[in-house]
């Protein structure tokens, strides 16, 4: 590892946060025309092999490491699939920054689940996110409410609910093997939905299907572009990012980390707007929205009460993140 880097481990996690911030715009290219479950099931059954390739020990995990791998695995296997559904009808843009929505709502979940109380700037944060949030989804002009902003909405109270769950049950556990059995949860939650939704295809007449499995029952277009794609995301964005970022996490605080990790909607849109060009703006009122959700992330991660906080939502970042 370079001096460099060394010395600024948020460097690391810096290009960490940018793969991630890519994954929104890779995912929209690839659900425009393909059918989400599927994209998901190849993606997350390539990065379970190679985490657990590069993670053996999760193939005899302990009987504590097993259930909350799975537990959480299934969680994030629900939220992702409500982000990548989302963004069957929303742009990437909108996707990151309501996405990101989740960090605030964490200590409204600790607080109903636990009774921990959130700090003062935690509040705040949950406030100004709360009214960015509606400036940048609320419909105008008599228009209804996408779909896609509130399959995001939902998305970003599940990723809250892991995340609550991961810092009390990634105490004392072994942090690799756990992301490694959260991953293979995953690729069989989505292979089993993936099974399901094509066999109710089957049976149900076109004319009765709901909207989710008119968009699941595409044709598979497995070319060339796409196994590209999945590759990036499985490898790059999967098992890459997860072994960087548990090495960038262990020589900075989590305090530090929170305000990198808060980047990750600037530089989702800053890729959208390049790649997609005007579309992916949000508009005059919708930068406002997206400016106070990002604030608000800020607001609710920059201070924590003591280490104890600071300690626990390290261990579940390192756990969670590797969208």
């Amino acid at each position: 590892m370079p001096r460099l880097l060394e010395r600024r481990p948020e460097l690391v996690l810096a290009a960490v946060t940018t793969l991630w911030a890519s994954t929104f715009i890779v995912t929209k290219d690839i659900v425009r025309t393909n059918a989400p479950l599927f994209y998901l099931t190849l993606r997350f059954s390539v990065g379970a092999a190679v985490l657990l390739a590069l993670v053996p020990r999760a193939l005899r995990p302990s009987r504590k490491t097993l259930r909350d791998g799975i537990v959480l695995g299934a969680g994030q296997a629900f939220g992702l699939a409500l982000q990548v559904f989302g963004q069957v009808y929303t742009t990437a843009t909108k996707s990151s920054f309501v996405s990101s929505l989740s960090t605030a709502l964490t200590p409204l979940l600790a607080l109903a689940l636990y009774r921990e109380r959130p700090s003062g700037a935690q509040a705040t944060g949950v406030l100004l996110a709360t009214f960015g949030l509606l400036l940048l989804t609320y419909p105008t002009d008599g228009a209804e409410w996408n779909r896609g902003d509130l399959f995001s909405v939902a998305c970003a109270a599940v990723y809250a609910g892991v995340i609550v769950e991961t810092a009390r049950r990634a105490r004392g556990s072994d942090v690799g093997a756990l992301t490694a059995l959260q991953t293979v949860t995953a690729a069989i939650c989505f292979g089993l939905a993936f099974l399901a939704a094509h066999g109710a295809a089957a049976v149900l007449p076109p004319e009765r299907w709901p909207v989710l499995l008119r968009v699941e029952a595409r044709p598979l277009a497995i070319g060339g572009k796409l196994l590209a794609q999945i590759s990036y995301m499985a490898l790059v964005c999967t098992a890459g990012t997860f072994s960087a970022q548990t090495w960038a996490m262990s020589r900075m605080s989590a305090a530090h980390a929170a305000v990198v990790f808060a980047l990750e909607p600037v530089f989702a849109t800053g890729m959208a707007i390049a790649v997609e060009g005007a579309s992916e703006w949000p508009g005059r009122r919708g930068a406002v929205g997206a400016g106070l959700v990002l604030a608000g992330v800020l607001a609710a991660e920059i201070r924590r009460r003591n280490r104890g906080q600071r300690a626990q939502t390290e261990g579940a970042r390192a756990a969670l993140r590797r969208r």
